[in-house]
């Protein structure tokens, strides 16, 4: 990718994270991105929507060298770095003023009704971070607890997470997040033999939620 298609990228998610895709038209990107025109643009996509769909990509690919890096790490036990992971994600939302959210998460809500690409897209997005976070389960998968399905499991974190996110935007409280992310941790952490249960802990993680909203 070359430096400037990828500086016109990020211009472009910048506008998305703030305003949505829809509100963001090929003028605001040219003027964000310091083009010198339409042409200029088409130089480098084809249309509005092609635009979009990279940005996803473009997103997913900082996604995964910033935060499932925790993931990936070689060494630590697994159920570490899954712990870290959710406190990192809880910790930059936090950090960040609960601004923004989560770019899969917004672009999903805004677009998977009115476009089957964008759709599409994110489906593959939710599809490798939920292969990712199977990767550090089956890790664990000798620990975990008889019929725990890690395709399921790693969906649910996933959703877990996209609420934690949508939560914190609307109470902009670090406790509230910092809860969200403790009782999805108290969870994982039942599904491990010895773990107190995993029915009650899941009631406890979905009450949590439901209190933080």
């Amino acid at each position: 990718m070359s430096d400037r298609r990828t500086e016109i990228l990020d211009a472009a998610a910048r506008l998305i994270r703030h305003q949505g895709f829809q509100a963001t038209s090929i003028d605001d990107v040219i003027r964000e991105a310091g083009l010198c025109g339409k042409a200029h643009f088409y130089h480098y996509f084809e249309s509005k929507e092609a635009l979009g769909l990279a940005v996803v990509e473009r997103q997913f690919e900082r996604f995964a060298e910033q935060g499932l890096s925790i993931l990936r790490e070689p060494l630590g036990d697994p159920m570490d770095r899954l712990n870290r992971f959710v406190d990192a994600i809880a910790r930059a939302h936090i950090d960040s003023a609960f601004q923004g959210g989560c770019p899969f998460g917004n672009l999903a809500t805004e677009m998977a009704d009115e476009n089957e690409a964008f759709r599409l897209r994110l489906r593959s997005v939710f599809d490798r971070w939920s292969e990712q976070l199977q990767s550090v389960l089956w890790e664990v998968r000798p620990r975990l607890v008889p019929g725990v399905d890690t395709a399921r499991l790693a969906t649910m974190v996933i959703a877990v997470v996209e609420g934690m996110l949508i939560v914190g935007r609307v109470k902009r409280d670090a406790a509230v997040v910092e809860g969200i992310a403790s009782e999805l941790q108290r969870y994982l952490a039942s599904q491990l033999v010895g773990g107190h249960g995993g029915m009650v802990e899941a009631q406890h993680a979905v009450s949590a939620a439901a209190a933080g909203a």
